[in-house]
């Protein structure tokens, strides 16, 4: 994530993407430790579910919503698409507030892995213009 803030500043939808493919790859993850295993995003999404009764693995509401979010954004970065407006032909673009709700999502996801399955991960430096220093992101620090 850090690499393609610094390197690939100007590719703010590459940057969205790499958001929601840690946050599939942390979830993976605390799926694998309930023993499953998903390739369809669909079925990512229902073993997350926390209104799905018989989830042992679900996410707590806060976490699961940021985790939609994330799929969200990403679809509109790589496909321009609005998910809140799939009937209109405009191309959807991303912007800076795009990359600050992603790593707002993503560090609420990797905050509450960090403590689920208490992990030693080191905050990242990180640049945007719509984020600041005073946001209280535990693992990102906002240069």
């Amino acid at each position: 994530m850090s690499c393609v803030n610094q390197q690939i500043k100007n590719y703010l939808d590459w940057q969205v993407t790499v958001c929601f493919y840690t946050a599939l790859h942390l979830a993976n993850a605390h799926l694998s430790k309930h023993g499953l295993q998903y390739r369809k995003h669909h079925d990512v999404n229902y073993a997350l579910n926390p209104d799905v009764a018989i989830s042992v693995s679900k996410l707590p509401h806060d976490e699961y919503d940021s985790y939609i979010a994330l799929q969200r954004l990403s679809r509109r970065s790589r496909y321009l698409v609005n998910e809140k407006d799939m009937e209109s032909s405009a191309a959807f673009l991303t912007y800076d507030k795009h990359v600050a709700k992603a790593i707002r999502h993503l560090d609420k996801l990797i905050t509450y892995f960090a403590s689920t399955y208490k992990l030693d991960l080191k905050p990242i430096d990180f640049s945007c213009a719509d984020l600041k220093k005073t946001e209280g992101l535990r693992f990102f620090i906002i240069k």
